[in-house]
């Protein structure tokens, strides 16, 4: 009898869990925020088109990932200034065989790429088990099983997604102090129609023009190779806020409705970590606003340039 009740007891337990909402990670790190206002236009402006989010899930040792970014780069020619990409390199075990750097002679890899932001993107999206692969404004789109799609997918998800308009604008500005190698990223959302998802708010340093090593498939033998002069570009460097996103209203009583504006100021560096050492000339940043768990969906962003 005490057997069978120790077995109830733990059958409740693991349903209880089993129906718990998984909850965002804690964020343990010193916050970036400057400035946090918030107030109500009396006329509530036009809403801007509805930009793309590509977040390409990739690494050194994947061969197919250079062909993932040149579908990239198709997609943001053909859509120039609405579609955004930033290449993700999470530092997980399971992808390490993709992920960590080249070792092979003659071929060394001279940065390491990996984040734990971009581990923490993927722990709140989905792990995928092979790579390339990539979430679409992080949407989970009802013909697909999981949020992350192959490459083949991108062109027709971006195009369908950039169909109608956004309920934030966001309007951007970056100053930066080249002597202490940081800047301010100045932002303002303005709800031009109500939401009632919770929301947050991702500000991602990227940069462009590295030159490193990347593993390749020779389309012809098939054989593996090596490009010790490939040209990585929107490398995900650093995730300014918290990496699953910041909180766009403090209060949890502040309603989003049409002309509710927030104004915010996030300081950052180029000097991310002590192996980690952005360029400014060839960084940008991404700012976007999305839904808390478990929609996640990215309701616009926008990309401005670390200095002029």
């Amino acid at each position: 009898m005490k057997k069978l009740r120790i077995l109830i007891s733990f059958i409740v337990l693991l349903t209880l869990v089993a129906c718990e909402e998984v909850p965002p990670l804690i964020n343990y790190e010193e916050s970036k925020s400057l400035k946090d206002t918030t107030y109500i236009l009396s006329t509530v402006p036009v809403a801007e088109p509805i930009n793309v989010l590509l977040e390409d899930v990739s690494g050194v040792k994947c061969v197919n990932c250079p062909d993932a970014a040149v579908i990239a780069k198709s997609i943001m020619d053909a859509f120039p200034g609405r579609v955004f990409t930033t290449v993700m390199h999470p530092n997980l075990n399971s992808l390490s065989s993709f992920v960590s750097p080249i070792t092979k002679a003659g071929h060394e890899s001279l940065y390491d790429f990996r984040t734990n932001d971009a581990k923490e993107i993927l722990e709140l999206c989905g792990i995928p088990g092979a790579l390339p692969r990539g979430f679409i404004n992080r949407k989970q789109f009802i013909d697909q099983p999981s949020r992350f799609l192959g490459r083949t997918d991108w062109y027709v998800k971006c195009e369908q997604e950039l169909d109608g308009t956004t309920p934030v604008n966001i309007d951007l500005e970056s100053t930066f102090d080249d002597a202490k190698q940081e800047g301010i990223a100045k932002i303002k959302f303005t709800y031009t129609s109500a939401v009632n998802k919770k929301q947050y708010f991702s500000i991602v340093l990227i940069e462009d023009s590295i030159l490193d090593t990347q593993e390749y498939q020779d389309p012809l033998t098939f054989e593996v190779k090596y490009n010790n002069d490939y040209v990585h570009m929107h490398v995900l460097r650093d995730v300014v806020t918290f990496a699953q996103g910041d909180a766009v209203a403090k209060d949890t009583a502040t309603s989003f409705i049409p002309g509710r504006v927030f104004e915010k100021e996030y300081k950052f560096s180029m000097n991310v970590s002590e192996l980690i050492k952005v360029n400014p000339k060839h960084a940008k940043l991404l700012v976007f606003v999305h839904e808390g768990v478990p929609y996640l969906n990215v309701l616009q962003v926008k990309e401005i340039h670390v200095k002029d």
